[in-house]
């Protein structure tokens, strides 16, 4: 029924809507069965995928992801209902504003909490991927609390700079990055930042207690963090889209967001002279102390 639903509505956006099928492995299918109390239960995974068509179809596409499955026993209102409204409204905002010059694909894996299985099917070998050129991933842990830009493809120097540029409200730092990459936590966007392709990873966090809970509804959800979102997201899909070039790879960038106004970004070997000159302040401010 879920499938069905968002299936007519990205058809109402004017999308080229298909699926796609794929097994669960033996470990997503034992962890099903813990879950259900079935253990023959082994039912196929069915990603939807959408395209809205641009003007120049051999344009590098824009994939917008997000999962349409959640915990067994959890409404999902925010993890991942939030990313999946996101998407859908990101190309109904999109569509308003004029046609679009890339091709906007929306990608609705199934399996995610199962050990991102639609994920892994779908970046194993589609035919799309040849057509991707940048990707956006949308999650939740929490049910609310301001939308982050946490984590970015390597060689994010060009990208991040575009974020700045186009986010007027941001919110991230590489700090969540590197902290993100040294926890043993998965997103859909793990299996992709495998390829080649330019990828923003945005997640809310607030409302801990709301993350995997059976109190995740809709009522519970933080419209402002569903807002915030799709702000971000819409800002940044517009601007990749506008773009004459996806941005190519450049030298990683330290960044963060000064009080949400804007984002501020340079170089690491910019930050190592920061935190050098913070080391040399702090040692002459103690030995001054010290005399």
């Amino acid at each position: 029924e879920v499938r069905a639903y968002l299936a007519r509505r990205m058809q109402a956006l004017g999308m080229e809507v298909s699926t796609r099928t794929a097994a669960l492995d033996a470990e997503a299918a034992k962890r099903l069965a813990k879950w259900s109390g079935d253990a023959s239960a082994s039912p196929p995974l069915v990603s939807l995928v959408g395209i809205l068509p641009g003007t120049d179809r051999k344009a590098p596409a824009l994939l917008l992801l997000a999962h349409h499955d959640s915990v067994w026993g959890s409404p999902g209102a925010a993890d991942d209902t939030a990313g999946v409204a996101s998407a859908l409204e990101v190309v109904r905002a999109l569509k308003a504003r004029g046609p679009v010059r890339r091709d906007i694909v929306v990608l609705l894996t199934d399996g995610e909490e199962l050990g991102l299985q639609g994920a892994r099917a779908f970046f194993a070998g589609d035919p799309l991927l040849a057509h991707i050129g940048a990707i956006i991933n949308m999650e939740a842990r929490g049910g609310g609390g301001r939308t982050t830009l946490f984590q970015t493809s390597r060689g994010n120097g060009e990208a991040v700079a575009l974020f700045a540029r186009a986010v007027e409200r941001p919110a991230g730092n590489s700090l969540a990055a590197f902290l993100y990459s040294v926890l043993p936590n998965d997103t859909d966007l793990s299996v992709a930042l495998k390829g080649p392709w330019l990828a923003y990873n945005f997640a809310f966090i607030g409302r801990a207690g709301l993350y995997h809970s059976p109190k995740a509804t809709p009522e519970r959800l933080d419209q402002g963090a569903l807002q915030d979102m799709g702000a971000q997201v819409l800002a940044l899909s517009a601007a990749l889209d506008a773009a004459p070039q996806i941005p190519a790879r450049a030298p990683d960038v330290a960044f963060f967001d000064l009080f949400g106004l804007l984002t501020v970004h340079y170089s690491a070997w910019a930050g190592w002279l920061i935190l050098a000159g913070a080391a040399l302040g702090l040692g002459m401010v103690a030995r001054g102390q010290a005399g």
